[in-house]
Order: C-alpha cells, then structure tokens, then sequence
C-alpha cells in the first residue's frame, strides 16, 4: 500500500520539529502495524508533528495518498482514527487565505505557508469518493467515520445525502446509526435552502422509528439543528423518555462483564482516550446525557423546551443525569432569562440529597446565579447553620460551609451576616469578593461586620501590602458607613499604599468628608505621586466640595494627561473624572469625541462624553450604536438613557427588544459553542430593571 513512499523527497519536506520529514515513512508504516500499541504512537506522532495544533505542512500534503491507501486496506486496523485525521487535515471549512496567513511580512513567504493548506483542502476533497466506498466496509468504526468525512469535505452534499439515506435503512451498528443521524443533520443545517427539507423528512422518521433510546435522541438533536420549528411538539415528554430509557439500560448494562479496555501508550491520544473514559465515570454519564447537553446547545435561544427539560433534568433519578443538570442549569440561568423560579427551586433542592460532590456543585452554581436565587434564601440559611461547626479558618471558601454562605451573601440577603461576622471575627481567610457580598448585603444589613473588619484592618501594619488588607479596605469602602469616615482620612494623611484605596473611598462620603479637603488639594498638588493617585484625589474633592468650577484650573491639565498616558489604571481615572466633572469639563469634549469616534474605546469615553455635554442630540446616536455593536455595555448605555430623559424616546424600540429577549445580554455564545461559561447575572438583571424603569417613565 506504500508503493511510491521512498520516491518521495522526505528530506526537503519540513514539520512541526524538523525541517526534514525524513521520519514521516517510518510514522506511516507505524500506523499499518499489527501492533496496536506502534499505531498508536504512530497516530499520536502524526498529530503531533505533521499536524500539530491544526497546522498543516507541506509533508502532511506529501502523506495524504499514503493515508487514502490505508484507509481503503481492510487488513489495517484502526482505519476510523486515520479517516478522522484526514478530516482534520483537509480542515473545518475551505481555507481562507487572509485568516491564515498574515504571519510573515514577505508576500512570497506567506503565500508559501498557506499553500499547504490551500493544497490539503484541495487533495482531500478530491479523493472524497473514497469515503462513499467506506459506508459499506466490514469495521463499523470505519463507516462511522467515512459518514461523518463525506458530510465535512465532499464536494457534492445532495449526492452525499443520498447515499447516507441509503446506508441508513441497514445500518445496524448502534455507533454508526449515530454517525449517519449526525451527518444527515450536518447537511440539512449547513444546506438548509437545498437539503435541509430532505434531511428534516428523514431525522423525522428516525425518531418515529428508532428503537433505540439514542438513536431517537441523536435524531432530535440533528433536527434541532436543521430547525427547530421541525420538532416535535412532544419534544420534552419525547426526550425524557428517552433519558429514563437510557438510565434504565445503564442499570442494566452495569450489571454485565466489562470489554477490555486498549492497551495505554505515553502519547497524548492514549492520554485524551483515558481523560474522556475517566470524565465519563466521574459524573456516572452515558451518550445520552452528551446528547441531551448537544440538543440544548441546537436549541439556543428556544428556551421554552430548554427550561421544561431542565426541570426534568433535576428531577431524575439517575445521579448521572442530576449532576449534568445541574452543570446545565448553571449554563442556562446565567446565559438565558428563566421564565420562573422553578428551575432554580429545583437546582437548590439538590442540596438535600446529602451527597458532598453533588451538593458542592450545586452550591457552585447557586453562587452563579444568586442575583435570581433569592426564592431559595431560605434553604441555604439553614445549609449554613447547619454546616455551622464543619469548617477551618484557613480552609472555611473551600467547605461546603464557605459555598453556602457565598451563595447566601451574593443574594444579598442579611441571614448571612452573622454567620460572615464570625468567620473573620475567628481570623478566616478573607475572602476575595468580600466587597461584592457586602455590596450585595447592603451598607445597614452589613453594618455588623464592620467593627470585626476595623479590628482585622488595624491588626495589619500600615506599610504592609497583602491582599487581604486590600479585600478588607474595598469592603469598608463599599459599606461607607459613617464610622469608618475616620479611619479612611488617616489613611489617606500616611503616606503609605492605603492612601490610594482610601482616596477613592472617600468620594462615597461627599460633604461629610469634607476635612480631608486640604489633604486632597496637597494630593492633586504633588508632582511626586502618581497621576493615577493625584486623579483619584480630583474625583473625591469633587465630591467632597460639591464645586467643580474653582477647582477647573488644577483638574483640568491632570486628566488631559491621564488620557493620552496609555496606561490602563490611569487612563480609566482620568475619564472618571472627567465624567465627574460634568457640564463643567466641557473643554475636554473635543478630546473624548475623538476617542468615541476610535470605536475601540472603553464605555467610560463614552459615558464620560455624555456627562460632559449632555447633548441628546448628539449622544443618542452615538449611545444606539453602541448598544448594537457592543452588547456588553448596555448597563452603562441604559444608564444614560435614564438621565437623558424624554430625549431618549427613539430608544425604546431597542428597550422593548431587550425586554423581550430570551438571551442575556453579555452572553455571547453560538449554537455550537462548547465553552463551559458562566456571564454575569448581576448586569443583565440591572440592565433589566433600569430598561423596565426608562420604559415606565417614557411611557408616562
């Protein structure tokens, strides 16, 4: 199957770790041995340097012949594998010379880097029919892999759709029926105008006949992807089923002699086939749970089934099943808006299962969602109490103690205090969001801990610069409670690294911190200290003043220079300020109008420019196009749309779309994105409510 393999200049050919690929026929062979141990370390060579992270050279063109000849030889074994790498080089979709290259400043030489691609794209494709041939081959691996080859690279999908049709009416193979369903719903989704009517009839008929629980499942799945307005409409009575089906199977099968398992080789296959097999055992998980997670991602933005499955889900009585229910509910409230408490209800009933890992999780995501969890304040009050006397001071976060009362103090409820008040009171770790909790809590609520956290702050030397002092000092400024006024203007008189945090806390205290005027004057004044610290000082005498105007002549040149410094820290203090300013730093619109007009600006430009004009007219365009183009920063846009008042009329088509959505504003993901991410709760219920509010004044 190698004839022609020396003819091949090996040595002029380059990979990942040499420029000589003279290595490359010894790592073909390997792939053709008997042993399977060799072909392993063969497959794990060619992903590794003729394919390592993605890229493709010149010697991988080179063996894309070789890998077609092994592929079509049913005395290979292990053909599925090669038929998934030849897949992998032709890539995801038809190179794109721009995307790729780029990297060298010689057109000549970033030509000749992209070619390779440009040539394994080509290659593979041309050679597609051999996969066709593969529906048919005795190994079942194989035609799983050539159904899912032919849907990523063959060049004529009507043709392909055909022929999976076909092959799916003998298929027996559970694994294969699975990578036909797959790609029959690949080409309905990405030929959705020519073929996704087609593919649609048959998943539709997969699911009415398949007998098997996930067979029926992967079907579901694929029509979801195809289009969700061809599912049925006992979609979640259909997909429980399944689960329970599955779950019972798993019981069954539990109870039969295990296959054994390949032999381990130091390569990073063998290493991901061990991580996958040990993921899969740790959650207790079958295919039917990775397609239920696959049906929510096609799902998307269709949350009525998604929330109804969910809430299944939690109720299951399959452990597995519960613990990826509760990494999903995790998913789904912070992505999308629940249309109920139910879901969350549900996620905290977990908690009385009584089993560590599965209550750990849960509390995990309850700390993820505490902005919409306050229904369940009262559950984890008595978590709290009740895992009262399990905790160390230097270990008490990593409890599941520490996970309840985090959860607690984010939903901002006050049965949390006393709990939070005695772990610093017994010298716990401070922990890192401390100042979110108390935010969250509330200035009263939270006005228990302030005396613990004074006594903690004086404990530490003033000269001494640990996080935990700077976790202390934030919650102090958060809070802002009139008893800790005096501590902060002795900190701002040292001349220690707590001035700065004490400087900025200051500004909450307006008026009342009106004695610690002159010390911030001498601030402002001194060339000595940082701009970012002298800007900081601006904002808080303003606030401390309530006068802008007498002090125009000293702010003014220190947040001109604080714009154009490029340093981050001082760049976002300098725009504060201006924003602090108000009508006042008018002088400095110019400035700010260029850097909106950059596109690349943070919102602080933006809002500092509205607060400095206070020109609807202006604004409004500019805050709309924002709100469209930059989604996450539609709290602060909202914000200004507030203050601007009936101006703002034009927006409301855009707030009543925002309304309206089932999608959180931050959240970001595709339909196929299989990023484990959490978004911020907390911004997108404040972006709610401040949209409710603009709608309830603007329709007065």
């Amino acid at each position: 199957m190698f004839t022609g393999i020396d003819d091949v200049d090996w040595a002029s050919l380059g990979h990942a770790y040499t420029e000589s690929a003279t290595d490359v026929p010894d790592l073909l062979r390997g792939l053709a041995s008997d042993d399977p141990a060799r072909r392993e370390v063969a497959l794990d060579g060619m992903y590794g340097a003729l394919h390592h992270q993605g890229d493709v050279y010149d010697s991988t063109v080179a063996c894309i012949p070789f890998l077609f000849e092994l592929v079509t030889t049913e005395a290979v074994a292990d053909r599925g594998a090669v038929v998934h790498l030849l897949c992998s080089i032709a890539g995801e979709r038809e190179p794109d010379p721009e995307e790729i290259g780029g990297l060298f400043e010689d057109e000549a030489e970033d030509a000749e880097y992209v070619q390779p691609y440009l040539d394994a794209w080509a290659t593979v494709r041309g050679c597609a029919d051999v996969f066709l041939g593969l529906l048919a081959d005795p190994d079942a691996e194989v035609r799983a892999a050539a159904a899912t080859a032919l849907a990523h690279v063959h060049p004529e999908p009507g043709r392909v759709l055909a022929a999976l049709r076909e092959r799916l009416t003998v298929e027996r193979d559970p694994e294969a029926v699975g990578a036909l369903v797959e790609a029959i719903g690949r080409l309905g989704a990405d030929h959705r105008d020519t073929l996704g009517a087609e593919a649609g009839a048959v998943l539709q008929e997969v699911v009415a006949v398949a007998s098997h629980p996930e067979q029926r499942l992967a079907g579901l799945v694929q029509l979801a992807r195809c289009g969700p307005a061809s599912l049925p409409e006992d979609l979640v009575e259909t997909v429980l089923g399944v689960m329970r089906i599955a779950y019972e199977q798993k019981v069954s099968a539990a109870e039969q002699p295990t296959a054994p398992e390949r032999p381990g080789t130091d390569t990073m296959v063998s290493y991901l086939r061990g991580l996958e097999a040990a993921q899969r055992r740790s959650v207790d998980s079958s295919r039917a749970g990775d397609l239920l997670e696959e049906l929510h991602r096609a799902l998307g933005d269709h949350t009525d089934p998604r929330f109804d499955l969910l809430v299944g889900q939690l109720q299951s009585p399959d452990w597995g099943q519960r613990m990826a229910a509760v990494d999903m509910a995790g998913t789904l409230l912070t992505g999308w808006r629940a249309p109920n408490d139910l879901p969350v209800a549900l996620l905290a009933r977990q908690l009385a299962e009584g089993e560590p890992e599965l209550s750990h999780r849960t509390l995990s995501e309850l700390c993820n969602v505490a902005p919409v969890a306050g229904v369940v304040a009262d559950v984890l009050a008595v978590c709290v109490r009740e895992w009262g006397d399990t905790w160390q001071p230097e270990s008490w976060e990593r409890a599941l103690f520490g996970k309840a009362l985090q959860a607690l103090a984010l939903q901002g409820d006050e049965q949390a205090v006393p709990a939070l008040t005695e772990v610093l009171a017994r010298e716990g770790t401070v922990p890192e969001y401390l100042s979110r909790w108390v935010g969250r809590i509330g200035s009263e609520a939270a006005a228990p801990l302030v005396p613990v956290l004074h006594r903690r702050l004086g404990a530490v030397p003033p000269d001494r610069h640990t996080r935990s002092t700077e976790r202390l000092i934030a919650a102090l400024d958060v809070l802002a409670r009139p008893e800790s006024l005096p501590l902060f203007i002795e900190m701002v008189e040292s001349d220690t690294w707590r001035s700065g945090p004490a400087v900025r806390a200051l500004a909450r205290y307006g008026p009342a911190a009106a004695e610690a005027a002159p010390r911030l004057r001498e601030l402002i004044a001194s060339s000595s200290k940082s701009l970012t610290l002298r800007l900081d000082a601006a904002r808080a005498l303003l606030a401390v003043t309530g006068e802008a105007e007498p002090l125009l002549t000293r702010i003014l040149p220190l947040v001109r220079e604080g714009m154009e410094s490029h340093q981050w820290p001082t760049e976002n203090s300098a725009l504060k300020t201006a924003a602090a300013l108000g009508p006042a730093g008018a002088p400095l619109a110019p400035r700010l109008r260029e850097l909106v007009a950059r596109r690349d600006s943070s919102k602080d430009v933006m809002v500092a420019l509205w607060k400095v004009t206070r020109d609807a007219d202006e604004m409004l365009p500019i805050l709309l196009a924002n709100w469209t183009a930059f989604p996450r920063i539609r709290p602060d846009i909202v914000a200004c749309l507030i203050e601007m008042g009936p101006a703002a009329a034009s927006a409301l088509p855009l707030i009543r779309e925002e309304l309206s959505s089932a999608r959180r504003h931050n959240n970001d993901s595709r339909d196929d994105d299989r990023r484990n991410v959490r978004y911020d709760v907390a911004a997108d219920e404040r972006l709610l409510r401040d949209c409710r509010r603009l709608v309830a004044a603007l329709e007065v």
